[in-house]
């Protein structure tokens, strides 16, 4: 019966003594700091020597930063049938319901992203003309402003 009770009062001794070594951190997670991980690392690994004790109890006690306001942005949207596309430049517009497509898949676009429209420069003054692949020289028009 006596070992039994020698026992049970060691078990008791490490909860109390661990829950006193881990106590920065229940403080912590308690009051919701940020950063609680930090404090927990800094707890059990320097925790041992009293000024790692002190420092990751300062740090669970240190003043939560409070978050700012809470936004809720709410988007109203017409309760009708979607109006179709917007009409793009240079193309008609769409008269009549919009085509039917297969369910998640978006409609291609006119040119592939890696085609980029063609980029001419008129030739700046006394800049040599290019020449193009077959030899001939490339001719550009003259810009209205550059007599």
């Amino acid at each position: 019966m006596a070992t039994f009770a020698t026992a049970l009062l060691v078990i008791f001794a490490v909860a109390v003594s661990g829950a006193v070594y881990l106590l920065p951190t229940f403080v912590g997670w308690a009051r919701h700091v940020p950063h609680l991980g930090s404090v927990a690392v800094v707890n059990v690994l320097l925790g041992w020597t009293q000024a790692g004790w002190v420092v990751a109890l300062a740090m669970a006690l240190r003043s939560a930063a409070t978050a700012g306001p809470v936004i809720q942005v709410v988007q109203n949207l017409p309760s009708g049938p979607m109006a179709g596309p917007p009409h793009m430049p240079g193309q008609p517009p769409q008269i009549g319901p919009p085509p039917r497509q297969a369910p998640g898949w978006a409609t291609p676009p006119a040119r592939p992203a890696s085609q980029a429209p063609p980029l001419i420069l008129p030739p700046h003054a006394g800049q040599p003309r290019e020449q193009s692949h077959d030899g001939s020289e490339f001719r550009q028009p003259d810009h209205p402003d550059r007599g």
